[in-house]
């Protein structure tokens, strides 16, 4: 494990105990020190990333990692990250917040 992912991990760690702001700073730095060439553990990492805004009540942002991380699964092809994402994205259908409807608009199109 890379110290990208054992950061990744605490931040996604941070989130299941309710602190999305720690969650948040272990997860960008996950994303600043990963592998550019591991796009797989990309995608993964800006979902939870995008949780992380979501949970601070931050819908642009979680909208903007969350397009982001869609787009690098569906780029690499991998169906877990793909699912992964997707999963996330479907948990927003009741949400209201434009950025939200957008992405799922967003989503919508990328995944048919």
């Amino acid at each position: 494990m890379s110290v990208a992912d054992v950061n990744a991990d605490a931040g996604r760690c941070w989130l299941d105990l309710g602190d999305p702001g720690r969650a948040n700073t272990a997860i960008g730095t996950g994303l600043q020190e990963l592998d550019p060439r591991r796009a797989r553990t990309k995608a993964v990492f800006l979902t939870y990333r995008a949780e992380s805004a979501l949970r601070r009540h931050d819908a642009a942002t979680a909208a903007d990692n969350a397009r982001a991380a869609l787009d690098t699964a569906l780029d690499t092809g991998a169906p877990r990250c793909v699912d992964l994402v997707a999963t996330f994205i479907g948990r927003l259908d009741k949400r209201p917040e434009q950025p939200i409807v957008d992405l799922r608009d967003y989503a919508r199109h990328r995944l048919a």
